[in-house]
């Protein structure tokens, strides 16, 4: 698979609401601060959403404090005008909490979103540096899970820090209130809260390891899965669906158990957070009770001590399940970062100019050289190790290859992939229409001009809207002669000055293959085209031909004086011709 190289322009922060732009990034590697970096990226939106949340939040407890005036100055006393007093203040109270708890929200979403936004940029932008890079060093399952989860999750973990703050600060709102009561009620609650974080602390440290273990297995299974679709045609037709059907079920079978393993600690953080305010208030209530007996606190006093304390079950309860995002929000940005650490190819020191046009190519390593204007046959018994010769010509891989006078390591990496292209018979078909899988923004008559080469005509009139048709990823609807044709018109149509075709005919019929010898040839009479293959058609249409033997050109010339010469090479070519 190849994947066009985007040109790597400094990432800018993306348009913040007021349409100013950031400066140009470069994140940390380490999960904790990529976290803490996505979360204050926006510094205005973040310090807006916690201060909204700490009032929202840290109000809650307040509204018990209009409980004290109802109760002491309006029933106790029976002054109605001071009961209508508190209980007006109460209804204001709670509206205005009520609104600012809104608002927050508000706030936290775009804050989640934002941080959400800048991942997938980040992880975007790595993915586009590595390019070709990418599927040797980075497997499909992982690329996939930071796509679809990975990011879902960083951005849950920041919407969680707002509400943390709340939650902290409404805790300390209802320690200071209940010290304000009775220092005995205020010093249970800081207690109990401490024995509480004691406790919470191993678990969460649990948590997270067994969180890692889970995304591990989703990793490892999304690539299984991911390769079980691509290649499930051929697995019907060897027979092993059947057997990778029983491996995927292993797989699934360990990342259940791995859940399982995750919910255990999980479940005790929710029993904490459940049960824990329970426990305070019915402590509260029983030392409030006493000291109203004793007169030491008024009744007013012990209903707001209970209001108070009734006000930490949703703090306390928030505050679990925001830690439990957060832990999962640093996982998954250990993911992100493992990608954003993946080593990329290093950028040369000096852009030369590149060559005359006729150029030829040179790969001193094998000894392979590509005259401009030839069509030239690359036969070999191991066809990878002609892939790599391919791979090092098309600056795919360092080498000290050579274009003209210029080495391939030294050209902008744009014109080199834009004049020398390397052309897999596996290479990826995107989703969109034929015409736009083809090359339609090079201009139909050249399309046009590539399906006939491909012979892929018949392909194009089988489709309901022909050039038209949607198709969607790997046009896995068509047959794999089908899907080779179309990558083959898609290389022609993009016209280089040199095409590296490798087995471009290894799925069609040997009629097909003689029209696509003959058209290409044709076609790209001028333009420098090598072909890795053992076929005697394109061996025998070929100008010259190279035999690979352990990764060097061991031998040129044309197909009759290889055969007439080399009994390796005739050894070779007579079990294709059989």
């Amino acid at each position: 698979m190849r994947f066009l190289r985007a040109p790597e322009y400094p990432l800018a922060d993306p348009l913040l609401p007021d349409g100013s732009r950031g400066d140009p990034i470069e994140p940390p590697r380490t999960p904790w601060r990529l976290l803490a970096w996505l979360a204050s990226r926006n510094k205005g939106l973040a310090v807006a959403a916690l201060i909204t949340s700490g009032i929202a939040l840290g109000s809650l407890p307040v509204l018990p404090y209009f409980l004290t005036g109802a109760v002491d100055n309006g029933l106790r006393e029976h002054d109605w005008g001071a009961l209508a007093f508190w209980a007006g203040g109460m209804v204001l109270a709670g509206f205005a909490t009520a609104g600012m708890i809104v608002w927050s929200h508000r706030l936290t979403v775009y804050w989640r979103m934002d941080a959400s936004y800048r991942t997938l940029q980040l992880a975007t932008r790595k993915v586009n540096r590595l390019g070709d890079e990418l599927r040797r060093k980075v497997t499909t399952g992982e690329v996939v899970s930071v796509g679809a989860t990975d990011i879902n999750r960083i951005s849950w973990a920041v919407d969680s820090l707002s509400p943390t703050a709340g939650c902290v600060i409404g805790l300390i709102a209802v320690g200071v209130l209940l010290f304000n009561t009775s220092v005995a009620l205020g010093l249970t609650i800081f207690i109990g809260v401490f024995v509480v974080g004691l406790v919470t602390g191993p678990v969460l440290n649990k948590l997270q390891d067994r969180q890692e273990a889970y995304r591990e297995r989703v990793g490892d299974i999304t690539g299984r899965a991911s390769d079980i679709v691509s290649g499930l045609r051929v697995l019907r037709g060897i027979g092993g669906e059947a057997r990778f059907t029983a491996s995927y079920r292993q797989d699934s079978e360990a990342l259940r158990e791995a859940g399982y393993k995750v919910a255990a600690p999980q479940a005790w953080l929710n029993a904490l957070g459940e049960g824990t305010p329970a426990i305070l208030l019915g402590v509260v209530i029983w030392i409030a009770a006493r000291q109203v007996a004793s007169g030491d606190l008024t009744p007013g006093q012990m209903v707001a001590a209970f209001g108070y304390t009734s006000a930490l079950l949703l703090p306390v309860h928030w505050l679990i399940g925001c830690t439990y995002r957060i832990i999962e929000g640093r996982v998954a940005a250990g993911k992100v970062c493992e990608l954003l650490n993946t080593p990329e190819r290093d950028a040369p020191a000096e852009i030369l100019p590149g060559p005359a046009a006729g150029a030829e190519l040179h790969d001193p390593e094998s000894g392979l050289t590509i005259a401009g204007g030839e069509l030239l046959a690359v036969a070999s018994a191991d066809s990878e190790q002609v892939a790599r010769v391919f791979d090092r010509l098309g600056g795919y891989e360092r080498s000290e290859a050579r274009f003209g006078d210029v080495p391939v390591a030294g050209l902008d990496r744009d014109e080199l992939h834009r004049r020398v292209l390397v052309a897999d018979h596996d290479a990826y078909l995107f989703a969109g229409t034929l015409a736009a899988a083809i090359g339609a923004r090079d201009g139909r008559d050249r399309v046009d001009t590539a399906i006939e080469a491909a012979s892929a005509a018949d392909v194009v009139e089988s489709l309901p809207h022909g050039l038209d048709t949607e198709l969607d990823n790997q046009a896995r609807t068509l047959s794999g002669g089908q899907r080779q044709r179309l990558r083959l018109a898609r290389a022609v149509a993009a016209a280089p000055e040199a095409l590296l075709l490798h087995e471009p005919t290894s799925a069609v019929d040997s009629h097909t293959e003689a029209r696509i010898v003959d058209r290409l040839a044709e076609t790209r009479s001028g333009l420098a085209t090598a072909v890795a293959t053992t076929s005697p058609l394109w061996l025998g249409r070929a100008d010259r031909v190279a035999f690979v033997q352990g990764g060097k050109v061991t031998a040129t010339g044309t197909h009759h004086e290889l055969a007439a010469e080399h009994p390796d090479y005739r050894a070779l070519v007579s079990r294709e011709e059989a």
